[in-house]
């Protein structure tokens, strides 16, 4: 059938390349549908992790070198896990040559060497992605920032569809952080991280439908990457997720839907209790969560 498909529409068949069985090539890309998984061909492997080794043992790299190194691990992000979060650095880097100057040479930054690090980790591991259809169960994390205040969030699953008292959380910021004044991006993506350190073992294995009101948040969990100084928020997301085997579904809903969240990260009382009576018990002793920290779970971080 797909034959004559080609024929049809006149494209040519390279009958050499034709492979059969449950594991064939396609685009330097292994499709193996037995384990209903995508890896790297062992050529393509041994050549990334090959890339990634020599870019190591160098002290400098031309912008030219920079960009292929970056664009061959791109194209390996296909099956590499997080595999986009791990080259941000590595593209800021790029902003440091002079305009034009393709062949100039810099240093390889230590935050760099941290992307090449747990590339070469990854690598090392035959990394590969589930391409299997997998029903998840749903919870439904609903999160808000308070720039001056806190952080609140809530969650709500299939039954009962609206928040219990044991599932919100009012996180008020340390003084430190509140004088800092972080990026509201930053705190937004801060928000989602407590939710994940706070709840995220006991969600193993399941769907989160994370609804936000920040645009950038829904953007860089949906691409794994984002500029700024919230990468690195971010990045802690997405190590949490896979850590517990959670599966990121974003949804970006406006400031009037996101209400409650909004509230919690507040502290207003009133307010909480008028959108959701059901809480009152636990709105009598908001905030009583502190901000967590994410925990060294490695050096690549």
């Amino acid at each position: 059938m797909f034959a004559r498909l080609c024929e049809e529409v006149g494209l040519r068949i390279k009958e050499s390349k034709n492979e059969e069985g449950t594991k064939v090539s396609f685009a330097d890309i292994e499709l193996d549908t037995r384990q209903r998984a995508i890896r790297l061909p062992n050529k393509t492997l041994l050549k990334a992790q090959t890339i990634v080794q020599s870019t190591r043992e160098k002290a400098s790299v031309s912008l030219l070198e920079l960009q292929w190194i970056t664009g061959y691990l791109t194209f390996a992000s296909t099956v590499v896990p997080l595999g986009r979060t791990f080259l941000r650095r590595l593209y800021n880097m790029q902003l440091y040559f002079p305009p034009g100057s393709g062949q100039h040479r810099c240093h390889i930054s230590s935050e760099a060497r941290k992307d090449l690090a747990w590339w070469a980790e990854a690598l090392a591991h035959s990394p590969q992605r589930s391409i299997a259809l997998r029903k998840r169960k749903i919870i439904r994390p609903w999160s808000d920032a308070a720039s001056t205040k806190g952080l609140g969030e809530y969650n709500t699953c299939p039954a009962p569809p609206y928040p219990q008292p044991d599932s919100v959380l009012s996180i008020a910021l340390p003084s430190p952080r509140v004088h800092a004044r972080e990026h509201i991006n930053t705190e937004e993506k801060r928000a989602v991280e407590q939710i994940l350190l706070y709840m995220g073992k006991s969600w193993e294995g399941k769907r989160l439908v994370m609804h936000t009101d920040n645009r950038a948040v829904s953007h860089g969990l949906v691409n794994g990457t984002i500029r700024g100084a919230s990468m690195t928020v971010l990045r802690w997301c997405l190590l949490l997720a896979t850590e517990y085997d959670l599966e990121l579904e974003p949804i970006w809903i406006s400031t009037n839907e996101n209400a409650l969240a909004d509230v919690l990260s507040r502290f207003d009382h009133d307010r909480v209790t008028n959108l959701a009576p059901q809480l009152l018990p636990e709105v009598c002793r908001l905030p009583n969560h502190g901000l967590r920290r994410y925990s060294n779970r490695g050096s690549l971080d």
